[in-house]
């Protein structure tokens, strides 16, 4: 597969979250998390179950559902010469039409994200209405080497790294440019992670941002520009990818995870 047409017409978009806080009954969730995002950036957020990476990438695309959910942070999208900053308004005004325009979100389990009574085709041409040869394109950007056969399956007929591909290929198909993945690969088998992975890094290559979350380490070298560890809520450690293999480490939290993660790939990462 050829590598992706670069993004040419449609307009520059960066994002730039900065001191998100979100509480529930009383409870801090999330406490001063701050990031940036652009296209061809790749940034992960990474820690244990629990640590505040779901509510802060939902947070970015206004899926936070609690309450009282997010009660202070300034996030900043730019998209051309318009600016959006949705958490400057009241709970009941916030907007986050215009956003999730250009930031989609790839959830974790993408099968269940797709509706069961819809085809791959009907699916895609939800995101946008194009013929099958537009659709083919945009499942071939996402990693199908044979899209078309593909077309007339039902989400149950989709394996998951299958169905990761074809919600990469909604979001390209809307014309997001920035993707938000939760855990893409999780319960995936290992060289579909990698395949996953790679294709990501191929739509980085062509001018998409990501910001990636995960727990597994092992996917990042090589493909992250900026890792930022959480524990509790808190980032406790902003890095470089290649600190996960040399062990420029600072913080217990970040330490403890590299050398959990080197334990199951055999004692190294990268």
């Amino acid at each position: 597969m050829g590598e992706p047409a670069a993004i040419h017409t449609l307009p520059a978009v960066s994002v730039c979250m900065h001191g998100l806080r979100v509480e529930h009954k009383g409870r801090v969730l999330v406490d001063g998390v701050s990031f940036d995002l652009a296209a061809g950036r790749v940034v992960a957020l990474v820690g244990a179950s629990g640590s505040g990476k779901t509510l802060t990438a939902r947070a970015l695309v206004g899926m936070v559902t609690l309450d009282p959910g997010v009660v202070s942070g300034n996030l900043t999208v730019s998209i051309g010469s318009k600016t959006h900053v949705p958490y400057e308004t009241s709970l009941a005004k916030r907007d986050f039409a215009a956003i999730r325009r250009v930031v989609g979100y790839v959830p974790q389990n993408a099968s269940a994200a797709l509706d069961p009574s819809w085809t791959v085709r009907a699916a895609l041409r939800e995101s946008a209405p194009v013929d099958d040869d537009a659709l083919c394109a945009a499942m071939s950007r996402a990693g199908f080497s044979k899209p078309r056969p593909v077309l007339d399956l039902y989400p149950h007929e989709l394996s998951g790294g299958m169905a990761q591909r074809v919600v990469i290929a909604q979001a390209l198909l809307a014309g997001n440019q920035i993707l938000v993945c939760d855990e893409p690969t999780t319960a995936l088998d290992a060289p579909i992670q990698a395949e996953i992975v790679a294709e990501l890094a191929r739509l980085v290559a062509g001018g998409l941002g990501v910001l990636m979350i995960t727990h597994d380490l092992r996917l990042l070298p090589g493909f992250a520009d900026e890792v930022l560890f959480l524990d509790q809520g808190r980032v406790v450690e902003a890095t470089d990818a290649s600190a996960l293999v040399d062990g420029r480490l600072q913080s217990v939290p970040a330490r403890r995870l590299v050398e959990a993660t080197r334990r199951i790939a055999g004692g190294r990462l990268g």
